[in-house]
């Protein structure tokens, strides 16, 4: 047997073997600094957690003291307050909230199988407010009278107070209104009140149409719960 052959096929192997040797090397060093990285990922997303654990229970801490202040401002003085009168606080705050964000449409004559969806969308498209504001929901009030000409009112629901706020700034466009919208110039809008308000607003109601025949000379409006008259220009 040659030897030359033979040395050669030894370098080889010693080559191969240094070869995998330092594959092995560099392999176990990206391991390494991977298992760090995920190390440091962990102990990044640990405190992210942390960081929005601490930011939700501010959110509650911020909430329950929001509740405390509600609580303590409507129900009568006393060191603890009944399971009666802070259901009645809550829900009296809940409806505030849900009133602030509707509407409602007085005059809208009342069809068969009517979809009041599209009576409100028709509506917001005469006003040039179709595009602006989110409508989550509408619906006729009350029951249906037998041989009554009543009409019932609509309720509108916004996705926000602010819509609710603009479209009844822009609620005299209405009376101008002729032609194919001509049907929404007998229409008006106004804010959801509760009982209490309604029957406040309708006193004040009383009240202008006697200042109206009393003083005919002075334009009469109500606003912000008063009853305002300025001389006609």
């Amino acid at each position: 047997m040659h030897k030359g052959p033979l040395i050669n096929c030894v370098e080889k192997l010693f080559g191969l073997l240094k070869s995998n040797i330092e594959l092995c090397r560099s392999a176990a060093g990206k391991i390494d600094r991977l298992q760090a990285d995920c190390i440091q990922s962990k102990s990044e997303l640990i405190a992210l957690q942390q960081n929005k654990l601490d930011t939700v229970q501010t959110s509650v801490r911020k909430e329950m003291q929001s509740w405390s202040d509600i609580v303590q401002k409507n129900c009568e003085k006393s060191s603890v307050p009944s399971v009666k009168s802070v259901k009645q606080v809550v829900k009296s705050y809940v409806d505030e909230n849900d009133r602030s964000r509707s509407f409602i449409i007085y005059g809208a004559k009342e069809e068969k199988n009517e979809h009041t969806p599209e009576l409100v969308e028709d509506l917001l498209l005469a006003m040039n407010e179709e595009k602006k504001h989110q409508v989550l929901g509408s619906l006729r009030l009350g029951t249906i009278k037998k041989d009554s000409d009543s009409v019932r009112p609509i309720k509108v629901t916004l996705g926000s107070a602010d819509s609710v706020k603009e479209i009844l700034s822009k609620a005299k466009t209405l009376k101008t209104l002729y032609g194919s919208y001509a049907m929404f110039s007998k229409m008006y809008l106004a804010p959801d009140r509760s009982r209490e308000e309604r029957i406040e607003h309708k006193k004040l109601v009383e009240e202008m149409k006697l200042l109206i025949s009393k003083e005919p000379n002075k334009h009469h409006y109500i606003r912000n719960g008063k009853i305002v008259s300025v001389l006609r220009g």
